[in-house]
């Protein structure tokens, strides 16, 4: 049986904020047969503009695969992690105890999600996805980023492999939003995804102007991966829980990622883990 629900994620005060997600959720399968599902759904006739999840599982291990509205599966996606879990808590309701673990996985990695806050299943609630940590390198700041972006970054990090992220820090959050960078010349540059970051001027608690108190804002740019601006990117903030947990010297901070939809995060940083919290509801 396959069960089908559009969840919103990562949503602030804004009514259009955060980021769509349809969740597949089919009993009985294993991870391949689901991999098997999803390349059916693309290869028929349905047309999709969101994010793609598929999910299967047996109560306690889950398998949840996510892909682009072209069908292109997505190696780490914070956004149908968060749809997932969300789906599955509410299939389980009647089982859930307040402290439940769910374990998930994908291809590449394994995950567990919580529920750090509850309602109904039409109210908003929150998720916690726990991942590994991270382990941005500390870098000279490449010289092809201040034509791309227009700005020169104060600091660099890169997390993972030659086609994994790059993160930049700026030294004013005004320029961050006011950032439009050249895709062409990023394409060309280089192959990894690029998190652009600086310090909140809501970190000392103030309100920010898209509703919540912030300490760090982003935006997330991967033209080469067909996503020239996501709107709102789970896995660039897992990267930024350890790169500014060590920056910032906090165990727990707030997260604002500027695309223009907005999205709203919390985040948290252990020794050997980082946390991601979110808002999560149906549509």
């Amino acid at each position: 049986m396959t069960e089908q629900r559009l969840v919103r994620c990562m949503h602030n005060l804004n009514p259009h904020s955060g980021g769509l997600a349809n969740v597949h959720f089919i009993e009985g399968i294993s991870g391949t047969e689901l991999l098997s599902s999803a390349e059916v759904f693309f290869a028929g006739d349905a047309t999709c503009d969101n994010t793609q999840v598929f999910v299967a599982g047996d109560g306690t291990h889950y398998v949840a695969e996510s892909f682009n509205s072209d069908g292109k599966r997505i190696q780490f996606c914070g956004l149908g992690a968060l749809a997932a879990a969300h789906v599955v808590f509410d299939q389980l309701a009647a089982d859930t105890e307040d402290e439940t673990v769910l374990e998930f996985s994908n291809a590449e990695q394994n995950w567990q999600a919580r529920l750090a806050s509850a309602g109904s299943a039409n109210d908003v609630c929150e998720v916690t996805l726990t991942y590994s940590k991270p382990s941005p390198v500390e870098c000279p700041v490449p010289e092809f980023t201040a034509a791309i972006l227009d700005v020169e970054p104060i600091a660099a990090a890169t997390v993972g492999g030659d086609s994994s992220y790059l993160v930049l820090e700026l030294a004013d959050s005004s320029a961050l939003k006011a950032l439009q960078p050249d895709f062409g010349a990023l394409i060309v540059a280089t192959q990894r995804a690029l998190i652009v970051t600086a310090k909140s001027k809501g970190a000392d608690g103030s309100s920010d102007a898209v509703g919540g108190s912030s300490t760090i804002v982003f935006r997330y740019f991967a033209p080469q991966y067909g996503s020239p601006e996501d709107a709102a990117t789970g896995s660039a903030a897992v990267q930024l829980a350890a790169y500014w947990s060590s920056r910032l010297q906090r165990k727990r901070f707030n997260a604002l990622q500027l695309s223009v939809k907005g999205a709203w995060l919390q985040l948290g940083c252990d020794v050997d883990s980082v946390d991601l919290t979110a808002r999560v509801e149906y549509r």
